[in-house]
């Protein structure tokens, strides 16, 4: 009695690894590990980086607050004139002190830039002060804004 088990439980398994066979054989082909239609090739030139992945999240530049808009109440006199937005976004990072000169290391869209007092970080924004805790820039309507190091602090 065994053995007529056995040879049941045989020749089932036996059936079994033929239908497996078969339907492999006749089913869809194994799916690719790489989608292909989601690969770009030379369409167009990669973005700069945002930021620089060497350095810590603290020394980047930071994010501007933008308050929501709401209805302001109408007023009886004449509106007053907005403040001139001081469009210029950098972070302050550090500055190096060589033959007498200081010169300061900015932060500005994911890349360092090394400026020194008088000159332009970008046309229109002027060093008008640089200190080893912070810089002062100049906008172009004559503004000034200071921006205090970043980073660790000793």
């Amino acid at each position: 009695m065994a053995s007529r088990t056995i040879r049941s439980l045989a020749a089932l398994g036996a059936l079994a690894g033929a239908l497996a066979l078969a339907a492999a054989q006749t089913g869809e082909p194994a799916k690719p590990l790489v989608r292909r239609d989601l690969l770009v090739f030379g369409q167009a030139e990669p973005a700069p980086p945002l930021r620089d992945i060497f350095r810590p999240k603290s020394a980047a530049a930071p994010a501007v607050f933008r308050p929501a808009r709401t209805a302001a109440p109408a007023a009886a006199g004449p509106a007053p004139e907005p403040e001139p937005a001081f469009a210029l976004n950098i972070a302050y990072i550090g500055a190096i002190k060589s033959g007498g000169q200081t010169i300061a290391l900015v932060l500005r869209g994911g890349q360092t830039l090394s400026v020194k007092e008088g000159e332009e970080i970008v046309p229109g924004y002027r060093v008008v002060r640089l200190t080893a805790e912070a810089i002062v820039v100049q906008g172009p309507t004559g503004e000034t804004k200071t921006f205090p190091r970043q980073g660790d602090q000793p």
